[in-house]
């Protein structure tokens, strides 16, 4: 049987597990020079920003198939400045956008990213943002009307 609905603590395990899978299928778009931590630091830091952060600024949904999740979507607030186009400075960074290998091609995580995006407009979120090199996932962010807007700039620095 097919749900759809917002993950909680009770979901911790399949939660970090699937944060693991996103984590290993980007890992063809990471250098193996950029990776600092291996697979049970990551799953245990994992566990522990979810904990903390689950319900508060981190807002997660699933779908699940006989009580296993096989696709879930998030978001977290960003709070910037107000601006005269988002008057309450919120951002809803969408992330954790997967759906299980085994799973993919049945429309399941256009029915979590729905249930997830309308969520977030509920809490009174008008921006959005995302990152994807999926070009799959990108045919899918914008159907739902996001744009690719090129003037972002990033830097990693070592500490």
């Amino acid at each position: 049987m097919e749900v759809i609905r917002k993950l909680n603590l009770t979901d911790l395990d399949q939660m970090v597990s699937l944060r693991i899978a996103i984590q290993n299928y980007d890992l063809k778009y990471i250098n193996d020079n950029e990776i600092i931590l291996d697979e049970s630091k990551l799953r245990e830091k994992t566990k522990t920003y979810i904990e903390n952060h689950l319900d508060k600024t981190l807002f997660m949904f699933g779908l699940f198939i006989d009580d296993e999740l096989v696709a879930n979507c998030g978001f977290y607030l960003d709070e910037h400045f107000p601006t005269y186009n988002n008057s309450n400075g919120f951002y809803g960074y969408i992330c954790n956008v997967f759906t299980k290998e085994e799973h993919r091609g049945k429309g399941f995580q256009k029915k979590v990213f729905n249930e997830c995006f309308n969520y977030a407009k509920k809490m009174g979120i008008t921006s959005f943002k995302l990152s994807s090199k999926n070009e799959i996932a990108i045919k899918m962010y914008k159907s739902f009307g996001f744009k690719q807007i090129d003037n972002m700039y990033s830097c990693k620095v070592n500490l």
